[in-house]
């Protein structure tokens, strides 16, 4: 079955919101305090909503690559809580 490139994963919308926020000068200071790059690679299964990301880290079917004082810095409250519409 051939991919479809504009289906729309459920990882798409928490990209588009970090995007936009580290484009901000809120997260350009952000970049500046972390100091880290960051590499995500989603597997499929969990950028379909088909596994959840914490389940499959212990199941160890997502693995961290690197510093894990680094991942750890990655957390959701780096972020602005998402506006109620």
């Amino acid at each position: 079955m051939a991919e479809n490139s504009t289906t729309q994963l459920k990882s798409d919308a928490i990209f588009d919101q970090m995007k936009l926020h580290l484009s901000t000068d809120a997260g350009k200071e952000l970049i500046k305090k972390i100091g880290l790059v960051y590499q995500i690679n989603i597997a499929p299964k969990i950028a379909t909503g088909k596994m959840n990301p914490q389940i499959a880290f212990m199941r160890g079917a997502m693995k961290i690559k690197g510093s894990i004082s680094a991942a750890q810095k990655f957390t959701p409250d780096i972020f602005p809580k998402p506006s109620k519409m």
